[in-house]
């Protein structure tokens, strides 16, 4: 499976700001030694060579992760990201309308649909959209709220493409050769967590969670399910004393998703749904903290992590 981070903020899309670009511009300038400005090879290796923090942005859309198994395109959660996913998508079957993307949807908090009126390929008559959720009512939230003439110039009905609702009953479905399970997570309104094999190969999405008893009895659960995954996409929007702060809001922190990565035995934990009063510094404090906290937790195993950002590609 190959994964593409779309969108990484949590609760409402986070557009950078002016002051943080001139911050940006300025870190880089003091970074500035002996380097030919007049020379664009050497700008371009300079550039490159500057902390991600400095050069880059983690991203301000809200949740959006594209995973494709072979001929199989499954989008997790419809945030603001996908928008872009679907400009970039046009081409191939899909820009001719023979085309079939399937979306997994862990709840329908704002946050993780507001992206879908601006799904392109929705538009396009010929496509097959599938939206799946464990969730009974998922067509009416989409219907009645978010694309409702009050809320939205295009109905649901009106968008060209074939639009299927696929409620999630049992606890296994095989979509495009990609076998899927879902876990209640603990989040205002509920939210589902997605496990993901293909080939050998386990993807676990975890986002909008919050684990406030973390002794044996009340993690199991969660450790079983995102168990020897590959790569785990945990819910780290806050840090420790602000998820503890938060307690009922629905979210984790990522001391919470090592812990737990540890005891599952998960290969890559990349933390996901960001808060979004953090700027790209702050990232980089979460992810130096993070790896010296595993540094002190890791029991004899080896974990991969890092912080979701916009246009991040790996392989599972």
């Amino acid at each position: 499976m190959l994964i593409k981070f779309w969108g990484v903020r949590g609760s409402i899309p986070t557009p950078i700001r002016t002051e943080q670009v001139s911050a940006k511009i300025k870190q880089a300038l003091s970074l500035v030694k002996g380097v030919d400005l007049e020379n664009e090879e050497a700008v371009n290796a300079f550039v490159e060579g500057l902390p991600f923090e400095v050069r880059g942005t983690y991203g301000g859309n809200t949740a959006c992760v594209e995973v494709r198994s072979e001929e199989t395109v499954i989008i997790l959660d419809a945030g603001s990201g996908v928008r872009d996913l679907g400009l970039a998508m046009l081409k191939g079957p899909i820009s001719e309308g023979e085309g079939t993307v399937h979306f997994l949807i862990s709840h329908t908090h704002w946050d993780h649909i507001q992206g879908f009126p601006y799904f392109v390929p929705a538009l396009i008559e010929g496509n097959l959209i599938r939206l799946y959720s464990p969730k009974e009512d998922l067509a009416q939230n989409f219907i009645t709220q978010q694309m409702d003439q009050d809320m939205f110039p295009i109905r649901l009905e009106a968008m060209g493409a074939d639009i299927e609702f696929v409620r999630l009953a049992g606890q296994n479905a095989d979509i495009g050769g990609v076998t899927v399970s879902h876990k209640l997570m603990r989040h205002p309104g509920g939210s589902y967590a997605y496990r993901l094999e293909s080939s050998g190969k386990i993807l676990v999405y975890a986002s909008d969670a919050e684990y406030p008893k973390l002794n044996q009895t009340n993690i199991q659960p969660y450790i079983d399910f995102f168990s020897n995954a590959d790569t785990l996409i945990f819910d780290a929007m806050y840090t420790f004393s602000e998820a503890v702060a938060k307690i009922g809001w629905g979210h984790g922190a990522a001391y919470v998703g090592v812990d737990m990565a540890v005891k599952a035995g998960v290969k890559r934990l990349i933390l996901f749904h960001h808060e979004p009063t953090y700027d790209d510094e702050k990232f980089r404090e979460i992810l130096e903290k993070s790896k010296t906290y595993f540094s002190l937790v890791r029991e004899d195993v080896d974990l991969e992590i890092l912080v979701a950002a916009e246009g991040l590609e790996l392989e599972v």
